[in-house]
């Protein structure tokens, strides 16, 4: 059993300067069963005297911990460990919540009957600085199904709230690699979607803001193309996109670990486990390659 309804898990990276508008948002929830859990990834601005002041305010209940830098996935990794709420709800440090998040969240988790089906809830995010839904809504007759299949069968674009089982997060915990600071989520929400399904939610949850150092806008510096290559090589061996299921993907996949091994300078070839999987990486190489000699202009160290 577990002591909070939710844990609203914030990551964070000297980001002092964006905590206290959540903070805020935070104490306008419409539900109140939750705990606020603060994994700082190895800050080094004044974001631990933050923490402590909202801890030391006693509005809500707050936990703050810090770690060594080591990346956003590994940030989820511990915040899932230490997690006191069934429902492990991510909130990014430079996001705002919408007043009624988590009663949208139970709303919909309370109409479902075989919840052994489902690992969570998906919703929308909205743009901070005009309120307009980021990305495309959810097709209605897709409200229920695998999270894979919102992108790549349906047509779904952009950000999406994800609100998450911790029971089912803590049996997919992101790998964890020295020197990797970044790992797209995909590898861990495409591998549970092979065996679950979401619920999800034509109604915002989330308002997005893209920072200047955020991950979003330095998605091509050298090392979070590491993250990428990285990214296609689990994808490749967890076998995420099958053929049958997910052709474009399917060998979208290879070719996206020829681009970005070249472009981050990694080599992964000999971890491709299947000896087929080898083989088509090697026929998709040409395109692959052809991918990155159009970026790598634009790479940054």
């Amino acid at each position: 059993m577990y002591k909070y309804k939710f844990t609203i898990f914030t990551p964070t990276y000297n980001r002092e300067y964006t905590l206290s508008k959540l903070y805020e948002d935070l104490k306008k929830q419409t539900y109140n069963d939750f705990e606020w859990l603060i994994v700082d990834d190895g800050s080094t601005d004044n974001t631990a005297e933050l923490g402590k002041k909202f801890i030391d305010e006693a509005v809500l209940d707050i936990r703050y911990i810090k770690k060594v830098k080591g990346g956003k996935h590994t940030a989820i990794n511990t915040g899932v460990k230490n997690a006191n709420g069934e429902f492990f709800f991510i909130v990014d440090s430079d996001d705002g919540l919408m007043p009624n998040s988590m009663d949208l969240v139970i709303q919909e988790w309370n109409k479902v009957e075989n919840k052994d089906e489902f690992c969570g809830v998906v919703g929308l995010c909205s743009k901070m600085e005009d309120g307009k839904t980021l990305g495309t809504e959810i097709p209605d007759e897709h409200l229920i199904c695998h999270f894979a299949e919102l992108y790549y069968k349906f047509g779904v674009k952009g950000d999406k709230t994800i609100v998450f089982l911790t029971d089912i997060l803590k049996q997919y915990p992101f790998p964890e690699r020295e020197g990797i600071k970044f790992l797209p989520e995909s590898v861990v929400w495409y591998e549970i979607s092979k065996y679950y399904k979401v619920i999800c939610i034509n109604e915002p949850m989330i308002v997005r803001e893209y920072l200047e150092d955020g991950l979003t806008r330095n998605i091509l510096k050298k090392s979070a193309l590491k993250g990428r290559a990285l990214e296609y090589l689990y994808l490749t061996n967890q076998n995420t996109y099958p053929f049958k299921d997910f052709p474009y993907m399917w060998i979208k996949n290879y070719i996206n670990l020829a681009r970005y091994s070249l472009l981050s300078d990694s080599k992964y070839f000999k971890e491709i486990n299947k000896i087929s999987d080898k083989f088509m990486y090697i026929l998709s190489f040409p395109l692959g390659y052809y991918k990155y000699l159009r970026q790598k202009k634009f790479v940054k160290e």
